[in-house]
């Protein structure tokens, strides 16, 4: 059996569970190609009997991964799995994006998500989260590619029964779709307007804000130069904010210039509930105490220097043979809530 995977990873949670669901697929024989979005195209799925497709919780899927879907000409039947990590906030994800993998003539077999940390500028450092995905969280994808490995020829014979139920539509979705819904009813970034400063930036030598823009919305090479959504500035309401976060030299600031300032000590009750509830029922697994959150230090201040993050490099295939989980650099993580 052939297998695809197509993910994308800000910043490497959904990267390293991606590489670990490769595996566990390999482990059950399966021969797996894994690209990110941005290499993938819609008539290299062809030749492939099984897609998966990952990416980080921004409320839902992400901008980018959700117009891959979008556009997807139907795909006549053919099997898919989806994976995600996510914060705080994981409920809503699949009862979107399983229809839309329908509605595009997928057949979703199965599903899963992993906790991962968050490096949002203005949330806090420790975030709730942090320490996921761990050695568990990374055994369970390596188990959970196994496991599509091993359904999809059985559902292919008949066995229907193996296709997980559709996400449930329960009060947590409710909630959190109104929590959500409350974040994009701002028409720009609620972290600020981002900007450029020419005179810092050392393209053509640098260009990872023009390569790492989630919504293409960069582009140095143009005269004159495109930055932002705005042509001169982003304030986008994704509330993305990898471009001052990756680059290395100052070159990108938030207007106004103490925007964060705000977020000391600013109270998270929604994402506290939301993890109380889910620790009760056994979804999340705290791994940092709640008196160890850092209210007081949102991320910018907990880390100052330049570059934010370090965009972590992808491992490639694992060892099938070595129990090692990879890389879990404790900033090498995805962003969102």
């Amino acid at each position: 059996m052939n297998v695809l995977i197509i993910y994308y990873s800000q910043s490497g949670n959904t990267m390293l569970v991606a590489r670990h669901i490769e595996k566990g697929l390999r482990r059950a024989g399966a021969s797996v190609t894994v690209v990110k979005l941005k290499d993938a195209t819609y008539e290299m799925m062809a030749d492939y009997d099984l897609i998966g497709l990952g990416s980080p919780t921004w409320k839902a899927d992400t901008p980018n991964m959700h117009h891959f879907i979008d556009k997807m000409p139907d795909q006549g039947g053919k099997q898919c799995f989806g994976f995600n990590t996510h914060g705080t906030l994981p409920h809503l994800y699949w009862p979107i994006v399983i229809p839309n993998l329908k509605n595009h003539g997928l057949i979703p077999i199965g599903y899963k998500d992993w906790y991962g940390d968050v490096t949002m500028p203005g949330m806090p450092k420790p975030y709730y989260t942090a320490g996921h995905p761990d050695e568990t969280d990374l055994r369970e994808a390596e188990e959970f590619g196994y496991e599509m490995a091993v359904n999809s020829p059985k559902i292919t014979a008949g066995d229907t029964s193996l296709i997980y139920p559709d996400p449930e539509m329960n009060e947590k979705v409710f909630r959190q779709a109104m929590i959500c819904s409350n974040m994009l009813l701002c028409p720009t970034n609620p972290q600020g307007a981002f900007v450029r400063h020419p005179e810092r930036c050392h393209y053509p030598k640098c260009h990872l804000c023009m390569d790492n823009c989630t919504m293409g919305y960069i582009d140095l090479s143009k005269d004159p130069q495109v930055y932002g959504n705005r042509g001169d500035r982003c304030d986008d309401c994704h509330e993305c904010s990898f471009c001052f976060m990756i680059c290395p030299f100052g070159a990108i600031e938030v207007e106004p210039a103490n925007q964060f300032e705000s977020d000391i000590g600013a109270d998270h009750s929604n994402f506290e509930r939301m993890l109380e509830e889910d620790e009760k029922t056994g979804k999340f697994r705290r791994l940092i105490p709640l008196s160890e959150i850092g209210h007081d230090t949102p991320y910018v201040y907990w880390h100052p220097e330049r570059p934010y993050f370090k965009i972590p490099k992808d491992p490639g295939p694992l060892d099938l043979n070595s129990t090692d989980s990879g890389p879990l650099d404790p900033d090498s993580t995805d962003s969102g809530n």
